[in-house]
């Protein structure tokens, strides 16, 4: 049986946008070990600044930067065999999809005290995110599913670089 069409997949889902994260952390999403994400911002978006704009998007998993110690002691092990996940070169792979149930924007770093049960980033990783630029970060309380089959796409230069989103290319795949 040949595998499915990726675009018809994700057209079925109706989602174009993905969602930039460490590989890690998509594993610890995708397995329920974490089910909020904390953002900050990418460098090349408006103002380094993060904009919650989608309700819900693709996991984009990457690989760089994700070290031991950005992750509490007992979620390091997501990293164990972490460049099995990465895709082949020029292309990448979808294997789950997160809905949004909330946004929050944090202004006081106690204000995160309430999700620290619910991620696997290391409190060093969190402090240093909130205290970057200005004193606020982003919390997404999400619902993630993996997606019926993987898709398989081209990478597309547009995916590159510190962004949280990308737009995915309707053309590609196939």
């Amino acid at each position: 049986m040949a595998p499915p069409d990726p675009r018809r997949v994700i057209g079925e889902l109706s989602v174009r946008t993905a969602f930039k994260e460490w590989g890690a952390i998509c594993r610890a999403l995708a397995s329920g070990r974490q089910d909020v994400i904390l953002r900050k911002g990418g460098i090349v978006e408006p103002g380094g600044a993060f904009r919650p704009e989608h309700s819900r998007f693709l996991l984009l998993p990457t690989f760089l930067h994700q070290s031991a110690e950005s992750l509490i002691p007992e979620a390091r092990d997501l990293l164990m065999g972490i460049d099995d996940d990465r895709p082949a070169e020029g292309t990448v792979v979808f294997t789950h999809v997160a809905f949004v149930g909330d946004a929050h924007r944090i202004t006081d770093r106690r204000g995160l005290d309430r999700f620290r049960h619910r991620h696997v980033w290391a409190e060093s990783v969190v402090d240093e995110r909130f205290h970057r630029w200005q004193d606020e970060l982003h919390v997404l309380e999400v619902t993630v599913t993996p997606l019926p089959s993987p898709v398989t796409l081209p990478w597309r230069e547009s995916y590159g670089g510190c962004r949280s989103w990308v737009e995915i290319d309707e053309a590609a795949g196939g």
